[in-house]
């Protein structure tokens, strides 16, 4: 795995188990749950599934109404979740971030907005569509209004690579690092729950859509679906890090990844059975693999709840210091993300 260094100097986060980093490692304390539920239209009537679902209200104290209004519901998640980090990081809002990088990523993109598009399209007969929200139905419409908000001087890219989106934008952040190009860079993941998403969970999974969610089932689905937000914000690692490092992030295909029992294995597992047989190989190499994903749902994003979930956790004494967080999908690609917390409270 490559060798470069970031500093983890703020966290931001936001899912069902709440908004903040109180909320999530409360939830790592005392275990994870659903905290609501998406209505499905079957032949049946409408069937309910559990879910992980966000709250985004909060994000109005970062947002004046105008832009409130203009944003969609993907783009206020992203917003939640940045300003939490860097106000973590001791961001002074009135300054613009000139030295600011921003990278997201997302397997789902914003899908409501997008079907809600579509169906303009199909309801109209693809006369005059609302150009705000074709704007907003683009996968980069977050890190777009990201950009305005934060007035953001930096580089900016969205990154859509399904399970492997995270590892993918890490790579992003810590070469803009490497190169100089920004002193900081707010790294995020974000995904939303839709009416799509949750019709073709009912319509792939049948019972299994309701859980209970055990990353540890090899041989069942159990996934149930989650919506977040979480951002971390990133710098060389040359002087403090206030959560800790990031000491390597990798890429990797079957066979290429072994165990390290001096660290703590963090599994993306989430209950999707078409990757079990990959978790099922590294949890057997390693003593006490641990999966955070009962707290956050499934979701393409994770290995990012991973990492935040891994850094308050050690950062609460509930969790070890050293880890290496395996992110893997159907095709065999493995992200891996090796990084090095304090474990002292803040």
């Amino acid at each position: 795995m490559t060798e470069t260094r970031l500093a983890i100097q703020g966290i931001g986060v936001a899912g069902g188990f709440g908004l903040g980093k109180e909320a999530l490692i409360d939830a790592l304390r005392q275990g994870g749950r659903p905290n609501g539920t998406v209505s499905v239209p079957t032949a049946a009537g409408q069937r309910c599934l559990p879910a992980y679902r966000v709250d985004e209200s909060p994000v109005r104290s970062y947002v004046s109404g105008g832009a409130w209004r203009r944003m969609n519901r993907y783009a206020k998640l992203a917003l939640l979740g940045a300003c939490q980090a860097l106000e973590d990081a001791g961001w002074d809002r009135s300054m613009p971030a000139h030295d600011l990088g921003l990278v997201v990523a997302s397997g789902y993109g914003a899908s409501q907005s997008t079907f809600d598009f579509l169906d303009t399209m199909i309801e109209d007969g693809g006369r005059c569509p609302s150009p705000t929200q074709f704007s907003n139905s683009v996968h980069s419409s977050a890190v777009s209004h990201l950009g305005i908000v934060l007035q953001a001087g930096g580089p900016s890219l969205t990154v859509s690579q399904f399970e492997m989106s995270p590892v993918s934008a890490m790579l992003t952040a810590r070469e803009w690092l490497r190169e100089g190009r920004v002193q900081r860079v707010l790294f995020g993941a974000v995904d939303e729950i839709c009416p799509v998403l949750s019709y073709c969970y009912d319509r792939f999974f049948g019972e299994a859509a309701s859980g209970p969610m055990d990353p540890f089932a090899w041989n069942r689905q159990t996934a149930v679906l989650g919506e977040g937000v979480v951002f971390l914000c990133l710098t060389r690692a040359q002087g403090s890090a206030a959560y800790g490092t990031v000491d390597a992030v990798d890429w990797v295909h079957a066979g290429e990844v072994a165990s390290d029992p001096g660290r703590g294995l963090v599994l993306g597992a989430d209950g999707q059975i078409c990757c079990a047989k990959a978790y099922c190989r590294l949890a057997s190499e390693h003593p006490s693999p641990v999966a955070y994903s009962p707290v956050y749902g499934s979701l393409p994003g994770g290995q990012a709840f991973d990492l935040a979930a891994a850094a308050l956790a050690a950062r609460a004494g509930i969790g070890p210091q050293r880890v290496v967080a395996v992110k893997c999908d159907a095709y065999d690609n493995y992200g891996v993300i090796a990084c090095e917390f304090q474990g002292t409270s803040r």
